[in-house]
């Protein structure tokens, strides 16, 4: 390795011969230079932002030949595979033979969809990481295709996974891609038990047998309404983060704090259905708390509405909403024994107020 490069890499270089390594301006070897940026961007140098430009900024063919043969260390390979979307480029990086399984698992999130056959296809790699599996699954431009031979892996390679598992997931696929189901069904994680935050409380709006109302009164097929059941903790925080609008309006069900807080997080989320949630008195007080401090969804009079009207919103948050009521509606918070007394009070002297 070039001298300057080993001086810089045991922090023996002077600042401004370090910063101009980074930035290229240095005649040392292509090879020797990705190792000095590699060495700058992952132990959190102050220069890691300037190596990470020079990178992106270096020919694609000059990084194919400087790693054609063998390296030091698989640093700069887990550089390219990080920083750069070339798909031949990423390629010679995932086939080469200084790569390591540990590495591998720290760039699958980093891979565009148009390699993640390579990972895959690394058996021995995944044998030793499992992990690069589920890093797979879960990967945003992961094809179904790629999750079926994932879940197969599973079972038939690392027999990880119980036949009726891999069937029921299988089964999910087949339906994601018929389009029976939404497409967030494809990502779920593989199913394990996340800690509960507090005791499980009753839900007396998950009725298990009886078709679930969305905000439009249209019900939700039975048949999801079993399968969300069917789910554990982990997969129904992943399904209330991306599912759909039969999805979210079962999981705002749930009792969990973290499924319930996710739902409203969706970003495919509505105004009607946040108006419909903030009237709902089975919701966490911490999503009530969110919708009330959201401007945009408070642009809808019913969602204010909603929110005075319900006995789960902190007595601040419907006193600082309640001016925003039409009288009709104060006159009807006046009578409502449902909510609290200080907040009727204040409704009579405000209309009382209007009048003088």
């Amino acid at each position: 390795m070039h001298q300057i490069v080993q001086k810089f890499i045991a922090g023996q270089l002077p600042e401004a011969m370090a910063n101009a390594l980074v930035a290229g301006n240095l005649p040392v070897p292509p090879g020797d230079l990705l190792h000095a940026l590699a060495h700058a961007v992952f132990t959190g140098s102050a220069m890691a932002e300037a190596a990470v430009a020079t990178v992106e900024a270096m020919p694609e063919g000059l990084l194919s030949n400087t790693i054609l043969g063998a390296l030091e260390s698989p640093d700069p390979l887990g550089l390219i595979l990080t920083y750069r979307k070339e798909p031949a480029l990423l390629e010679s990086a995932l086939l080469h033979p200084d790569l390591t399984p540990a590495w591998m698992e720290r760039v699958v999130p980093f891979l565009p969809g148009a390699v993640l056959e390579i990972p895959l296809n690394n058996q021995v790699f995944w044998l030793e990481r499992p992990a690069i599996l589920d890093l797979l699954e879960v990967h945003p431009e992961s094809e179904y295709q790629v999750k079926r031979r994932i879940n197969e892996f599973r079972r038939d390679v690392l027999r990880l996974a119980s036949p009726e598992v891999v069937a029921e997931r299988l089964e999910i696929i087949d339906e994601v891609e018929a389009g029976r189901l939404d497409k967030a069904w494809a990502e779920l994680p593989m199913p394990e038990e996340v800690p509960e935050e507090e005791p499980p409380q009753p839900a007396p709006e998950k009725l298990p047998f009886t078709p679930v109302l969305d905000e439009l009164g249209h019900e939700v097929p039975l048949s999801l309404t079993r399968r969300v059941l069917r789910l554990r903790t982990n997969q129904k925080i992943m399904l209330a983060i991306k599912g759909g609008k039969e999805e979210r309006t079962l999981l705002i069900r749930e009792a969990n704090r973290l499924i319930q807080v996710n739902v409203i997080r969706n970003p495919r989320i509505t105004e009607g259905e946040i108006a419909f949630i903030a009237q709902m008195r089975t919701v966490n007080e911490e999503v009530i708390r969110i919708i009330a401090t959201n401007r945009e969804w408070l642009k809808k009079y019913g969602t204010v509405k909603a929110l005075v009207l319900n006995p789960k919103t902190p007595v601040g948050l419907s006193l600082n909403l309640l001016k925003r009521l039409i009288d009709m509606d104060l006159k009807l918070l006046v009578k409502d024994r449902n909510v609290a007394e200080i907040l009727r009070r204040e409704a009579k002297r405000y209309l009382e107020s209007k009048k003088a």
